[in-house]
């Protein structure tokens, strides 16, 4: 079994299921794909690893407890700067919540408390937020990340209060510390972290733009592929029960794959031997 200490972050759209009560599969499929290719790159570029996405739902890890919030800060002012040139009704926002501790690695997926507190957090976070654990706070560099206690609560399934943290905004009392980047550039106030932990990569997001366009691009058609797939199939499967042209269809189309497959397999022939196969064939080797 292996093991090891990690920063887990969940990084989630707000409000995501009473949107999809208003959109079209499509337009669904869009948003998704959207946030996708917003998020993997800034992953990438503060060395995190992309476990799995659940839904509208993204399990990250980064070995570094600083980089996991100076990255979820990065992904919420993203956002809001790839919004400025998008409809109104197709922006969104996120909320990230981070814990560190021991999991259990098995397969390319992560299990353990760890893991499970970090998803209670995530219940506790606000639109907007990034919020984390006690074990956060104490293991991050304090001088790069600015923070406010939010206070003890109790998370659904967990046994102890937790205590929880939050990176205050840039527009909020407590964010003056974000309005001073120690890397000398100037921050842009109109983002809900004043770009400190975008402007940290951005050199390598601009080094990387093609590739991760072209990652982002093939992931789009994946999933467009699949949602196809599962709509033919889920089309199918209710179409078979009720109607008798879809299984004659059907029937039919059974019926030439299998004739197709055994006349493939009684035509299949066997590459000519080579004259070493011949000798040892003669030999009885």
């Amino acid at each position: 079994m292996k093991t090891e200490n990690l920063a887990i972050v969940f990084v989630d759209i707000a409000g995501f299921t009473p949107r999809t009560s208003t959109q079209t599969r499509e337009e669904n499929l869009n948003l998704l794909r959207r946030f996708d290719g917003l998020v993997r790159p800034l992953v990438r570029a503060y060395n995190g690893k992309v476990i799995k996405t659940i839904g509208d739902a993204f399990l990250l890890t980064f070995r570094s407890p600083t980089d996991a919030v100076l990255c979820s800060m990065a992904i919420q002012d993203r956002i809001v700067e790839a919004d400025a040139d998008i409809d109104p009704a197709d922006r969104f926002t996120i909320r990230a919540a981070i814990n560190v501790g021991e999991v259990r690695i098995d397969g390319g997926d992560v299990f353990g408390e760890a893991v499970n507190i970090a998803a209670r957090i995530e219940g506790k976070a606000g639109a907007g937020e990034v919020y984390f654990s006690e074990s956060v706070f104490l293991s991050m560099t304090k001088s790069e990340v600015p923070s406010e206690e939010v206070g003890y609560t109790e998370l659904k399934g967990i046994p102890e209060k937790i205590r929880l943290f939050r990176v205050p905004r840039a527009d909020e009392a407590g964010g003056a510390m974000l309005k001073h980047p120690d890397d000398g550039r100037t921050p842009r106030n109109n983002l809900p972290f004043a770009g400190r932990g975008l402007d940290r990569v951005r050199d390598k997001l601009a080094a990387g733009l093609p590739a991760e366009a072209a990652v982002a691009q093939a992931h789009g058609a994946l999933m467009l592929l699949m949602e196809t797939i599962a709509r033919g199939f889920g089309w199918w499967k209710n179409e078979i029960r009720r109607s008798r042209a879809v299984q004659y269809a059907t029937a039919v189309v059974l019926i030439i794959i299998i004739v197709f497959t055994v006349w493939a397999v009684k035509h299949h022939k066997p590459k000519p031997a080579t004259p070493w196969q011949k000798l040892q064939r003669s030999l009885d080797l």
